[in-house]
C-alpha cells in the first residue's frame, strides 16, 4: 500500500471521527443545524415512540408522513436515552456517522471492483472513494439533517455490492437480496420503484430462461415485500392507502419551469456531489460542476481513444443500470406531481452514488495525483463544514425556523395551541402544535383550501409561518376569515383569530 492510499484511508478515517464528534455538541447547538425542518418531524414522532406514545406526531395524532426505517432506528436511540431529548439527539448523530462510515466502506469495496485494472490503481480507487465519500458536502448535506437519506444510500450500496456475488445460484442469497431491497424500500418508500425495475431488469437478463428468471424474480419480490409489509399494512389499516400523508400533501399536478429548473439543478448537483454549497450556490459552483462533469467526460474520451477504457464489472454495471432507469421514472414522477421542488436535490440523491464509484474508478486510471488533491481540498472543506456544525449552523446557514419557534415563545402563551404549515422545528420544541400543510396530520388534508374553517372548529387561534403559508392556509386575506396580524419579523408572521 502506497503512502497515499495510506495517507486517503487516514483522512476518511480521521473525518469519520470529526462527524461521529457532532454527538458532542454542547445543548445550545445540538439542537440547531445540520437536523433539518422536515427532520425534525421525523425525530419528533421517534421521540413519541420511545416515550410509549405510539406513532405520533403530537402523543396523540397518529402519523405515517416519515420514512419509516431510519425513523424506527432514531426511536430506538431515544429508547436508549430513557425518552431524553438530548441523549437521544446524541445518539442519533452518533448512529448517522456510523450508517456513513459503512457507506463509505462499501462505495470503496466498488470502487476497487468497478473496473478492471492492476491491483495498485484499483486499490486507490477504493482509497479515493473511501476518503471522497466521506468528504463530499454533498453527502454531509444529505446525511446529517435528522432524515433517512444516510441509512437509504447505505442500503442502495449494500445491495449494489450484494448484486456482484452470485447471488442467483442460491435461495438464500436470493431471499438475502429480497431482504436487502425490503429494508431499502423501509428507508425510503419511493424505493419500490427500484425494486420494480430491478425484477423487470432480472426477466429480461434471464428470458432466454424465462422459467429460472420468474423464480429469481418471486424470492426476490416476495421477500422484499414481505419485509416491508408492516408499513404497507399500517398505512392501509390505519390511513386507508399505503402511500404516506406526507406524499399526498405535496401533490400537484404541473409542468413549471421553476419545476424544471430545480431538477436539472438537482440531477448536476448529483452528478458532481463534492461540489455543493447550500445557500451559497450561485453561477461559480454551476460553472464549476459543468467543468468538473467536462472533465469527467474527457477522462472518459481519453481512455477510449488510447485503447486503454477498462471493461466494468457486469454485474455492478447492471445494478447501476437498474438505477439509472428506476430514478429516470422517480425524477419524472416528481418532476410533474411534487410542488414541492427545493427538495428535489434530495430526493434524487441516490444518484450520486454513481458518482461516489465511477469518478474514483476512472481518475486512478487517469489522473491520481489531481484525484488525489481534490479529495484533500474536499477534506478542507468538509473541516469547515463541521466547524460551523459546531456552531450550530449548516450548508444552509442557521434555520430560518428558529425565528418562528422565537416568535411562538413571544407571544403565543404556553398553554394555547398554535397551527403552522411548516410544524417540523416547532413541534418538536413546544407542546401543543398543530400541522396543517398534510405532511403529518391526516385530517388537515381534508380542509385544504378552507383551512380557517378547521381552525375554527379546532379552536385553534394562533397561526405563526411565514407570509407564503399564511396566504395559502389562511387566504390572501386573512383579516376576512377573522385572522389579525400580530407580530412579524422578516418573512414570519404571528396571527390571531379574533372571535
Amino acid at each position: 500500500m502506497t503512502f497515499r492510499i495510506r495517507l486517503l484511508v487516514a483522512l476518511g478515517g480521521v473525518l469519520w471521527l470529526a462527524f461521529a464528534s457532532l454527538a458532542l455538541r454542547g445543548a445550545d447547538t445540538l439542537f440547531a443545524m445540520p437536523i433539518a425542518e422536515d427532520g425534525w418531524y421525523a425525530l419528533t414522532v421517534a421521540r413519541n415512540m420511545a416515550r410509549g406514545l405510539g406513532i405520533t406526531i403530537d402523543g396523540a395524532t397518529w402519523t405515517n408522513g416519515f420514512q419509516p426505517l431510519f425513523t424506527f432506528l432514531e426511536a430506538g436511540a431515544f429508547s436508549l436515552a430513557g425518552g431524553s431529548e438530548e441523549g437521544g439527539l446524541r445518539l442519533v448523530f452518533a448512529l448517522a456517522a456510523l450508517v456513513h462510515g459503512m457507506g463509505a466502506l462499501l462505495a470503496a469495496g466498488l470502487a476497487r471492483a468497478a473496473l478492471e485494472g492492476e491491483a495498485g490503481t484499483r486499490n486507490l480507487a477504493g482509497a479515493l472513494a473511501f476518503a471522497g465519500y466521506l468528504a463530499a458536502p454533498k453527502a454531509f448535506n444529505d446525511f446529517y439533517n435528522g432524515l433517512e437519506t444516510v441509512l437509504q444510500a447505505t442500503l442502495y450500496l449494500a445491495a449494489w455490492r450484494f448484486h456482484a456475488t452470485g447471488w442467483r445460484t442460491r435461495m438464500a442469497s436470493r431471499i438475502g437480496m429480497g431482504a436487502i431491497l425490503g429494508a431499502l424500500v423501509l428507508a425510503r418508500i419511493d424505493a419500490a420503484v427500484f425494486v420494480a425495475v430491478f425484477c423487470a431488469a432480472e426477466l429480461w437478463r434471464g428470458r432466454t430462461r424465462i422459467g429460472e428468471a420468474v423464480r429469481v424474480c418471486v424470492a426476490v419480490g416476495a421477500t422484499a415485500v414481505l419485509v416491508s409489509s408492516p408499513w404497507w399494512l399500517y398505512n392501509a389499516i390505519v390511513f386507508g392507502h399505503p402511500m404516506p400523508i406526507s406524499g399526498f400533501a405535496q401533490q400537484a399536478f404541473a409542468v413549471t419551469g421553476e419545476r424544471t429548473e430545480a431538477a436539472a439543478w438537482a440531477i448536476v448537483a448529483e452528478a458532481v456531489p463534492w461540489i455543493f454549497a447550500g445557500a451559497f450556490e450561485n453561477s461559480w459552483t454551476a460553472i464549476l460542476r459543468l467543468a468538473a462533469l467536462a472533465a469527467f467526460a474527457a477522462m472518459v474520451v481519453f481512455l477510449r481513444r488510447a485503447g486503454k477504457l477498462p471493461r466494468p464489472d457486469r454485474e455492478q454495471a447492471a445494478f447501476a443500470a437498474v438505477l439509472l432507469v428506476a430514478y429516470a421514472a422517480l425524477v419524472s414522477y416528481y418532476w410533474v406531481e411534487f410542488f414541492a421542488y427545493w427538495f428535489y436535490v434530495r430526493y434524487f440523491a441516490p444518484l450520486s452514488l454513481l458518482a461516489f464509484v465511477y469518478v474514483p474508478a476512472l481518475a486512478a486510471r487517469v489522473v491520481p495525483r489531481a484525484a488525489f488533491a481534490a479529495v484533500m481540498a474536499c477534506a478542507a472543506l468538509a473541516a469547515v463544514l463541521l466547524a460551523f456544525a459546531w456552531r450550530g449552523e449548516g450548508i444552509f446557514g442557521h434555520s430560518s425556523n428558529d425565528i418562528q419557534v422565537a416568535l411562538v415563545e413571544k407571544y403565543v402563551p404556553a398553554d394555547a395551541t398554535v397551527a403552522a404549515g411548516q410544524s417540523g422545528t416547532l413541534g418538536f420544541k413546544r407542546a401543543h402544535v398543530v400541522n396543517v400543510d398534510g405532511k403529518v396530520n391526516a385530517e388537515a388534508l381534508k380542509w385544504r383550501g378552507r383551512m380557517w374553517e378547521y381552525l375554527d372548529a379546532r379552536g385553534i387561534e394562533w397561526f405563526v409561518d411565514s407570509t407564503w403559508y399564511v396566504e395559502l392556509y389562511l387566504g390572501e386575506d386573512p383579516a376576512a376569515h377573522g385572522w389579525s396580524k400580530t407580530a412579524q419579523d422578516d418573512d414570519w408572521v404571528v396571527y390571531r383569530r379574533v372571535r
